[in-house]
């Protein structure tokens, strides 16, 4: 394993991670039951650079960060970092020497 563990334990933050489940198809509107689990993990985040957002309608760059972990993250799962919700886009993996060394993911805004 690489340096990016080492870095993640001195420079990161925790942030609480919401994995995502999804359960049994509702029987009369046929949606998914989701449910989360929640779990606090270090990451390193960052405010999104403007060139790597794909705006959305009602969301600026601020609505952005980019995290950084070594935790599972899928797409649609979110965290919660400085009290605010944020959904977790489509996720990186990046390896050296053949072993994943972190995840990264833009993440937007939840808004309520």
């Amino acid at each position: 394993m690489g340096y990016f563990p080492q870095i993640l334990n001195q420079e990161g933050e925790t942030v609480t991670w919401k994995q995502r489940q999804e359960g049994v198809a509702d029987s009369e509107t046929g949606d998914l039951a989701i449910t989360w689990a929640d779990q606090d993990i270090k990451a390193i985040v960052q405010p999104a650079r403007p060139e790597e957002i794909l705006f959305e309608p009602g969301f600026s760059v601020a609505d952005y960060i980019r995290i950084f972990v070594t935790a599972n993250i899928q797409q649609k799962d979110r965290v919660v970092w400085q009290s605010e919700t944020w959904e977790i886009l489509p996720p990186e993996s990046f390896y050296f020497r053949g072993s994943l060394e972190y995840r990264t993911a833009l993440c937007r805004r939840v808004m309520t």
